[in-house]
């Protein structure tokens, strides 16, 4: 099986490169914003919004002015990508699936340029790029067998530089393991996973456990005078503690994510409504970066062969008794254990919600294959 995949490096520039870099970041900032200017303009002289190509004709056309001559000076292929961004994110707004493009900003916005895969290349010591040479970078996480399709090169906002390769690689087709478990997964605020044969996984919540510190830094550059270098050096600070909280969270996410993938045939889990949970419990939603761990089940899950699927976000998993399907009504958040009335039953919540979270997604997957109809059928069968 093919599946195309990301890999991210950190590179090394020299200074002559990463000033090379910073210009590309801002030509390729500036581009988008020219041609999101002039786009826009288009349409509201002619009613038609201008293509790739009448954008690519006006960029060709622009490079033989005086005024935008240090264009020339930028790889042409890194200013084609961001006119292929615009375009993309043009025609995600027409098919209403985002909001109308904004203008990029050099202090807000992600700094970064693309090139295609026939203008950059693999070397031995790190990742050849036109106009800027072999910037250097640790390769040896590459397989061996790849095809390459392009290279993006970012700044984050501590200033490190990434160069992140597009590559398709061949695995082998994934096969189902019949003999490993199904399980489902409970999502809280108190234990980030509950599963349903009853263990618990805790977050590290890095947000909560360095909040102090960002305060602090936060604080400290408040109190910085705008444009001043004691200013800048502050940013990278902060910058650095916003970096080592999303490094925790994403390490832990990733090493989860692949622990349950590789252990389970299958695995469900809850269709949350994360933007009512963060408008009710606010940043304590984000800090446990839930879209991020299912997104990351899924795509593991469709490479190893194990089954993603989510139930109906209105079923009350945790209210409803997982032996004898009672509903408690009143179930509120304080209730970490509670006794079902109809059959006496001892409940740990978080456990109840994963073991329901099981038998429905059991149920929908036999609906889905008909094993459902087959069980009849062969119980019907037997007692004849």
């Amino acid at each position: 099986m093919q599946i195309k995949k990301a890999i991210k490096l950190r590179a090394y520039p020299g200074r002559a490169q990463s000033e090379l870099l910073n210009r590309h970041f801002g030509s390729a900032r500036f581009i988008y914003n020219y041609f999101l200017a002039y786009k826009t303009e288009q349409y509201k002289i002619t009613g038609k919004s201008a293509s790739y190509v009448e954008m690519s004709k006006e960029l060709t056309r622009l490079k033989t002015i005086e005024e935008y001559a240090w264009l020339n000076e930028i790889s042409r292929k890194s200013l084609e990508h961001s006119l292929a961004n615009l375009d993309f994110a043009f025609n995600s707004f027409f098919r209403k699936l985002s909001k109308y493009p904004k203008f990029k900003s050099k202090y807000r916005s992600k700094q970064s340029f693309s090139i295609g895969s026939p203008h950059c290349s693999i070397k031995s010591d790190g990742i050849h790029l036109p106009l800027i040479g072999v910037v250097k970078c640790d390769i040896s996480n590459l397989p061996d067998n790849y095809k390459l399709f392009s290279a993006t090169v970012s700044r984050n906002p501590s200033g490190k530089i990434f160069i992140s390769l597009s590559i398709q690689i061949d695995i082998p087709d994934p096969v189902v393991d019949v003999s490993k478990p199904i399980i489902g997964l409970d999502f809280g605020l108190k234990t980030f996973i509950t599963t349903s044969d009853g263990v618990k996984y805790e977050h590290p919540k890095p947000n909560k456990k360095h909040q102090l510190k960002l305060a602090r830094e936060q604080r400290a550059l408040a109190r910085k005078q705008n444009t001043s270098k004691r200013r800048f050096k502050q940013k990278l600070k902060t910058a650095r503690v916003y970096e080592r909280i999303s490094n925790i969270r994403q390490d832990f996410l990733h090493k989860l994510s692949r622990k349950l993938v590789g252990e389970n045939q299958a695995i469900y889990v809850e269709d949350l409504n994360l933007e009512g949970m963060k408008s009710k419990f606010g940043k304590s939603v984000s800090d446990l970066g839930w879209a991020e761990f299912v997104r990351q089940l899924t795509y593991k899950g469709l490479w190893c062969g194990c089954e993603i699927k989510k139930i109906d976000r209105f079923f009350p998993s945790s209210k409803t008794c997982s032996k004898c399907g009672w509903i408690k009504q009143d179930l509120s958040l304080e209730d970490r254990i509670w006794e079902c009335p109809v059959c006496l039953t001892k409940h740990d919540r978080d456990i109840n919600a994963a073991i329901n979270v099981l038998e429905y997604g059991r149920a929908d997957r036999n609906l889905r294959t008909g094993r459902e109809d087959q069980l009849l059928d062969e119980l019907c069968n037997s007692k004849e």
